[in-house]
């Protein structure tokens, strides 16, 4: 018998951790996004260790051919990740998977793949990876006026404009129409122009925590959460020709705008959708897991909106009794606590 686990992604509100200014991050060149570059001013980076990994308990089984999949986190211009040490087993084979993959594309997800051969019945693994990740927060430029959109879009821009991204719809006939309202206000600059998208969504979406769902959905009956809102945010952004993208966080995730200086430079400035107001700049010292919204891996056949947890395994009942079963392992260290009294706060919606 083949058993295989998706374990779903956990979703509430986002209150925001810290209330400062933070320095925004910009990049050299689409094609050079993790590196900086003068002008980039990054703004209290602070380390911190944190944990990502599984735990599975085979229960009344006897376990083979198992494998495994968790998000583990990237390297990013506001972002430094550095693995110490690791509590997996011998035995275990494993290996990291950069996404997406068999493009030109720079890497916007990482995966820690692990194949184990077997386990007995009522056995406990931890795979898990410890890692020190230095974060900054990022502030808006000081000069915003500057900026213009894009005027061509190269093949990995183009991954950012494009359609496939799933409950993302710039094509959709609403969508369109707002974003040509907006565009029909003559915005003075490009900034601006983004901003009122930014303030469209917030102005016309009410925060309302529960599933994931198409953005027409949304656009109905004006209620979405945080994936919802920054799902509409990035398909008025594609549809006004701006590249735009998905952050994923633990428990959270907001948008990224792209626009060029003067010198054709490209740059990618977040801001907070669903949350306090925060526009060109970010306030969290959650890791990023991964910025995009279009993924193909080997284990789905669809493409995935987020790179979530994936186990599978062939299992052989010991005697009737329990399944199989896995969860994520996830210790954000001295972010713990604010993360779960947020959660608290705002539980998932069933």
């Amino acid at each position: 018998m083949l058993q295989t686990y998706s374990l779903p992604i956990l979703r509430f509100s986002i209150l925001m951790l810290l209330s400062c200014s933070f320095a925004i991050v910009q990049q050299k060149k689409v094609t050079e996004e993790h590196e900086t570059t003068a002008g980039i001013e990054l703004f209290a980076p602070q380390k911190m260790e944190m944990k990502f990994g599984m735990r599975f308990l085979s229960n009344e089984n006897f376990c083979t051919n198992m494998h495994a999949t968790i998000p583990f986190p990237l390297n990013w211009p506001e972002q430094k990740v550095t693995v110490t040490h690791n509590q997996i087993p011998q035995g275990v084979l494993w290996a990291f998977r950069d996404l997406p993959t068999g493009t030109k594309q720079n890497a916007l997800a990482r995966q820690l793949v692990m194949d184990i051969a077997g386990l007995g019945p009522n056995n406990q693994l931890d795979l898990v990876v410890t890692v020190e990740i230095e974060k900054a927060f990022i502030n808006a430029p000081a000069d915003t006026s500057v900026f213009v959109i894009p005027k061509k879009t190269g093949t990995e821009l183009r991954f950012f404009v494009g359609k496939g991204s799933p409950y993302i719809d710039h094509e959709l006939g609403e969508v369109k129409r707002v974003a040509k309202q907006i565009a029909a206000d003559n915005p003075e600059n490009a900034w601006t122009h983004v901003e009122r998208i930014y303030d469209w969504v917030r102005d016309n979406i009410e925060y309302r925590n529960g599933p994931i769902r198409h953005m027409r959905d949304t656009l109905k009956d004006k209620k979405g959460d945080c994936e919802e809102m920054t799902g509409l945010f990035v398909a008025l952004c594609r549809a006004s020709n701006i590249p735009a993208r998905c952050v994923w966080i633990p428990e959270h995730c907001y948008p990224e705008f792209y626009l060029e200086d003067p010198q054709g430079v490209g740059h990618w400035f977040p801001c907070q959708v669903a949350g306090d107001r925060q526009f060109g700049q970010m306030h969290d010292y959650r890791p990023i897991l991964q910025k995009g919204d279009r993924f193909k891996v080997p284990e789905e056949t669809a493409p995935l909106r987020y790179v979530s947890h994936f186990f599978t395994c062939k299992q052989r009942p010991s005697r009737p009794g329990l399944d199989p079963s896995v969860e994520p392992i996830l210790d954000l260290g001295p972010l713990q606590a604010q993360v779960a009294a947020l959660r608290q706060q705002n539980p998932p919606a069933k």
